[in-house]
């Protein structure tokens, strides 16, 4: 009896799929908060509670599960728990709306009472989590760009690189595409990390800093200048990091440049 009772509560938990049903569909019919389930990249790896690793290279990581108050961080991340996929997009849902989605790597919390569960595909959530970056317009936009960068389907920038040339969007989208653009210009270059960085290297970046900090007028372009220049790679790391932080729209154009797209 006991273990007809369990089951019966894991099925509950589980929403049910109907044919032609879209992933969308089934997470806003699922009042309340909805753990979404796919598979992540292979190199990404976390603890389940909101550090993430592996994204953007070996000395990055991420802490904050998404959301206004996450922040990437460099040093080393190895004394946290640290386990591969799959990824979850937590997502709460109230009257029909999303009003908020986390992400996650690693492994489920014990506890997921209350929590209605959705297994599928990478490529699936992928153009589930690329439509409310490229439609919503509220912060679930910005929300769903980690998530989106976490599955194991092909890399969103060209979806970022609209949204931050799209003037008709909020400044807080276009500044949040800007941001994970200079993070993947950085990682395509091989300048993500920064282990092996000199003394020299740390004064660079932190004169890039200060540079950044001066009006944008400015600053921009000569943040640009370093961003396109390959001569010391933690000054241009620190260049285009400072540069996506602008929200200037120049820097779109440098970034499709340096991920070779248009």
């Amino acid at each position: 009896m006991r273990q007809f009772v369990l089951a019966a509560a894991l099925t509950a938990a589980v929403a049910p799929s109907s044919p032609g049903q879209t992933l969308a569909q089934r997470v806003l019919r699922a009042d309340g908060i909805v753990e979404v389930i796919y598979p992540s990249k292979p190199s990404v790896c976390g603890d389940g509670r909101g550090t993430i690793s592996g994204l953007f290279g070996r000395s990055m990581y991420f802490s904050g599960a998404g959301g206004d108050n996450a922040v990437w961080n460099r040093g080393n991340a190895s004394n946290r728990s640290c386990e591969p996929g799959p990824a979850r997009a937590v997502v709460s849902v109230s009257s029909g709306e999303i009003t908020r989605i986390r992400a996650y790597v690693g492994p489920r919390p014990a506890d997921t009472r209350g929590v209605t569960t959705i297994e599928t595909s990478a490529a699936e959530a992928a153009a589930w989590l690329t439509d409310l970056v490229a439609r919503n317009e509220s912060r679930v936009a910005s929300d769903a760009m980690l998530p989106l960068l976490l599955a194991n389907a092909p890399e969103p920038w060209p979806t970022f690189l609209r949204v931050a040339r799209d003037s008709s969007r909020s400044r807080g989208i276009r500044h949040a595409a800007l941001g994970w653009l200079g993070q993947g210009v950085s990682a395509r270059l091989g300048i993500a990390d920064s282990e092996d960085d000199t003394p020299d290297d740390e004064m660079r970046s932190q004169a890039v800093f200060v540079l950044s900090q001066r009006p944008k007028g400015e600053s921009v372009p000569d943040l640009i200048e370093l961003a396109r220049s390959p001569k010391h790679p933690s000054a241009r790391r620190a260049a285009i990091f400072w540069l996506g932080q602008t929200g200037d729209p120049r820097a779109a154009d440098v970034f499709a440049d340096l991920l070779g797209l248009r």
